[in-house]
């Protein structure tokens, strides 16, 4: 679930968000952080120019309304336990987390002040958002690298621990433009438990504690269930044949909404069906 069942909300983007026109992604977390009431922290950790990168979303930010913005500079585990910013993390109602390297970040916050100041602001109702890596690193399981492709083997997919926001979903990004369903396979064959998350670029899922995803932004978020798959080469022990059988894909797109407790589609009540015509044949 989602930081415990916590009743905030956690946006996770699937990179290269529209910044410049209709900026879809970015106010929608504008707006469940407060809109004109949100305070935002923005947290570069894992990009290798964090000063640029903060300053763009201070700026786009600004333009969307929010109230105030203010840039964390955490480059180090030492940085991410320093008081000052745990507090002013609590003193803030959303949190966003630039692209750049998952595993730079991981290792920088997990269970750091930070970390935990993070999770707080969640559980009092704030909102999470993470782009790219970003996005990645919110799984307990997180996916580091990869074959592109329909490359699925147990070695088309390297995984790792991640910050652990999100227990049910393993998330992956830049996936249609990257040709990432392969790896995306290969991780739910190993880890059945878990429903594999494929966003694309300038999509994201609104993910709440209560187990419900809602769909936000201009591309396709793919849902790989192989709870009840059937997988051969994927565990240890097994020989050196891969095979995967049985895979539910759901794909969705802007205002679709996914039970994750339920692994299923909530789906709108559908528009009635227009008469059919008569036959004119007896």
């Amino acid at each position: 679930m989602a930081a415990a069942g916590a009743p905030g909300s956690i946006l996770a983007v699937g990179g290269a968000e529209d910044k410049e026109y209709k900026r879809e992604i970015l106010a929608r977390f504008v707006k469940e952080a407060g809109g004109r009431r949100a305070r935002i922290a923005i947290l570069p950790t894992a990009s290798a120019i964090p000063a640029e990168r903060a300053t763009h979303y201070t700026k786009v930010f600004a333009g969307l309304g929010a109230g105030e913005s203010v840039h964390l500079p955490i480059a180090t585990r030492e940085d991410a336990d320093k008081d000052q910013f745990a507090r002013t993390l609590l003193e803030c109602s959303g949190v966003f987390i630039t692209g750049g390297d998952q595993s730079r970040l991981v290792t920088t916050l997990s269970g750091t002040a930070t970390f935990q100041a993070i999770h707080a602001l969640l559980v009092k109702g704030g909102t999470l958002a993470g782009t790219s890596a970003g996005a990645s690193a919110f799984s307990s399981t997180m996916i580091t690298g990869g074959s592109a492709g329909l490359h699925v083997r147990r070695d088309g997919v390297r995984l790792g621990a991640g910050l652990g926001l999100i227990t049910r979903l393993i998330i992956d990004q830049h996936f249609s433009q990257r040709e990432r369903l392969g790896r995306l396979l290969s991780a739910v064959a190993q880890q059945p438990q878990k429903l594999g998350v494929g966003i694309d670029e300038d999509t994201a899922i609104v993910y709440y504690g209560n187990g419900t995803i809602e769909i936000v932004g201009s591309g396709q978020v793919f849902i790989v269930d192989a709870a009840d798959a059937v997988s051969v080469g994927f565990r240890d022990g097994d020989d050196g044949r891969h095979s995967l059988s049985g895979v539910v894909l759901h794909m969705l797109t802007a205002g679709d909404r996914f039970d994750v407790v339920g692994r299923c589609r909530l789906d709108a009540v559908p528009p009635p069906r227009p008469p059919r015509p008569r036959s004119r044949h007896k």
